[in-house]
């Protein structure tokens, strides 16, 4: 998934965020795949959210982008963070 929603509480994959700059840079999948230096699967299951994005792809995406590798591994752990909240709280809901 690469939007989670829960309560108050919004969590973006970075795939959310790629797939908006592919569709801004007008390529394809498979294009942006190539270009990033990626398999079309790879690129695929990470716009899907079903992988976490690697050190090594955001790397490649920042030289890509022009942004720097820390904007992509940040919004990784922010993602993983706000999902480890949701959890909790769905536990905690459970509990009452």
């Amino acid at each position: 998934m690469i939007k989670v929603e829960y309560d108050d509480i919004m969590a973006f994959h970075p795939g959310y965020y790629i797939k908006e700059i592919i569709e801004e840079m007008e390529l394809t999948q498979e294009e942006f795949a190539v270009r990033l230096g990626t398999s079309p699967k790879n690129l695929s299951e990470l716009l899907a959210g079903k992988i976490k994005l690697s050190t090594d792809l955001a790397s490649k995406l920042s030289i890509m982008i022009g942004t720097s590798i820390d904007v992509w591994l940040n919004l990784e752990k922010t993602f993983e963070s706000k999902i480890e909240e949701i959890e909790k709280r769905k536990k905690e809901i459970d509990y009452i």
